[in-house]
């Protein structure tokens, strides 16, 4: 593996805007994740009138082994980018939060904020403290209007898998938002947002590259007395990255405007069977160097079923752009497929499951362009995770789960498998 300089680092980080959550968390969402039946996720187990108080804390921790931690080649030399031979570690965490949904006349007040330790074994160069805190007021004026405002910050180590480096790179996310839909008639809505987000980077040497970007939608739908509902919308973003990339042409502007033209639909097709879609067109323009602009078909389509009142199954579909951690290319064009069945075979065991299969194709790299130099890299993500949730007193959760993902890929050294478990628990009063 070629040996990351600081402008390598800098070029990994400019791709991690965007990008929703680090992949080292993947096995420690078991416990966050698992469709609980005390929350009344199952038919066969409704939640009890007044079961779940308007405002509740919890705290939780739990342990998590991953054999390789840095998402490494079978050929990488392990000695030369990590200084040491060994690849796994163990994760120990505690954390606390609250939550809080408060109701005022027709006005919806939630509250979110949760902090967590993280503590590694061996590398304790990544120990650190995470957070996530957000607030949103769901408003409501008069019988034609509504809408909601907020605002979300959150603190996480950078992913691993694209750094693959004993590096530790704090991200801070920055989230306001806003939006506002008016009935113009019982039966079509028109609706409008904004979205504002800003990332920040601890890591000296990426601390230049803090990025911004600002959305703005535009809709309108066709609704349903069951809350049903068919439309179209325009969303428009522009990214700024504020420091120019190093080429070996010069420097190059890595900002763009993003065009999403799609129809989305929400709709309950029976009792037991929901469908969330939206497919359309997207279109990425950067200022510089236009020959790695995008414009094609783009889309996401989820499928709730339940199929019997103790069994739940989630399967998604998509094809979409997200910003990318690949130190050359700016975006990502992600192709994939989830599927995740979960079973409560009683009121206090849940058993789930989730396969997810994704095809990288990695875009918008400027060296590529003005001087290439082989293919475009390529890479193809196959993951599972199993989990488990014991409830053995009222609220008191325990989860157990074990992932396992590999990547193939077309770059040198790009290729990796991995296999992690974890156990948590969490306490709510």
């Amino acid at each position: 593996m070629e040996k990351a300089t600081p402008m390598t680092c800098a070029r990994i980080s400019a791709g991690l805007i965007l990008c929703c959550a680090p992949a080292l968390a993947f096995a420690f969402k078991s416990i966050e994740e698992l469709p609980w039946p005390s929350q009344g996720k199952f038919p066969a187990y409704p939640m009890e009138e007044g079961a779940r108080r308007p405002t509740y804390f919890w705290v939780q921790g739990g342990a998590m082994r991953d054999d390789n931690l840095f998402r490494l080649s079978d050929g990488a030399n392990t000695q030369a980018i990590l200084g040491t031979s060994r690849r796994s570690d163990t994760v120990w965490r505690l954390g606390a939060g609250v939550r809080s949904d408060l109701r005022i006349s027709r006005q919806q007040v939630l509250l979110d904020a949760r902090v967590e330790n993280n503590d590694y074994q061996h590398f304790s160069v990544l120990d650190h403290l995470a957070y996530r805190a957000r607030g949103e007021w769901k408003w409501v004026a008069g019988p034609q209007w509504s809408g909601s405002a907020g605002y979300g910050t959150r603190r996480y180590l950078a992913d691993l898998a694209e750094i693959r480096m004993p590096l530790k790179d704090m991200v801070t996310e920055h989230h306001a938002f806003a939006s506002a839909r008016y009935l113009l008639t019982p039966r079509w809505r028109l609706r409008a947002g904004l979205d504002g987000l800003r990332y920040e980077h601890s890591a000296a040497q990426l601390a230049p590259l803090e990025s911004r970007a600002t959305a703005a939608t535009v809709g309108a739908d066709y609704v349903t007395p069951a809350e049903n509902s068919i439309g179209g919308q325009v969303r428009v973003t522009d990214g700024d990255f504020r420091n120019r990339e190093v080429t070996a042409g010069g420097t190059v502007d890595n900002s763009y405007k993003e065009t999403e033209t799609s129809a989305v639909v929400r709709w309950h097709v029976t009792g037991k069977t929901s469908l969330d879609a939206r497919l359309g067109h997207t279109s990425r323009k950067h200022d510089q160097v236009p020959q790695r602009d995008f414009s094609g078909a783009t889309g996401r389509l989820g499928f709730d079923w339940t199929p019997a009142g103790k069994t739940l199954i989630n399967a998604a579909i998509w094809r979409e752009l997200h910003s990318s951690g690949d130190v050359s290319a700016s975006y990502v064009l992600s192709t994939g497929y989830g599927l995740g069945p979960s079973w409560a075979p009683t009121e206090k065991v849940v058993l789930h499951a989730r396969w997810v299969r994704e095809e990288r194709d990695y875009r918008g790299d400027p060296g590529f362009v003005l001087a290439p130099a082989g293919p475009r890299r390529s890479d193809t993500f196959r993951g599972v995770r199993v989990a488990a949730g014991y409830t053995p007193i009222r609220a008191t959760e325990i989860g157990v789960g074990l992932d396992k993902g590999e990547r193939s890929s077309n770059m040198v050294n790009g290729d990796y498998d991995y296999t992690a478990v974890s156990a948590n628990f969490r306490f709510l009063f």
